[in-house]
């Protein structure tokens, strides 16, 4: 299962992504959304609904299926990433809680 963490990451670079096919004012005309909500979904403060997130794909001259893949080849970098972020804070928390004294009653 995918967080809302790994979507918004996943999306960040998806948009850098399409930013080197066309323009952020490309995008924005042809999805039909504003430059400022594109901003905004480059900075992983939103997540787009599935129509405009088809549309920003069309908008950037990719084909459905080849933008839908490098989106999920994202999501899964993601995903490993913040796995592998956790999990240090897993292993962090438990050299933590080995060095404490325990307490002697």
């Amino acid at each position: 299962m995918f967080d809302e963490d790994v979507h918004k990451n996943a999306l960040k670079a998806f948009i850098a992504f399409l930013r080197t096919k066309t323009t952020q004012k490309n995008i924005a005309f042809f999805s039909d959304i504003s430059r400022e909500y594109v901003r905004h979904l480059g900075k992983g403060k939103k997540i787009p609904t599935i129509k405009v997130f088809f549309n920003i794909i069309e908008a950037a001259g990719l084909d459905l299926k080849e933008g839908l893949g490098i989106y999920i080849d994202y999501l899964q970098q993601q995903k490993i990433s913040l796995a592998a972020d956790r999990s240090k804070g897993l292993e962090y928390v438990k050299r933590l809680k080995s060095k404490t004294p325990k307490k002697n009653d």
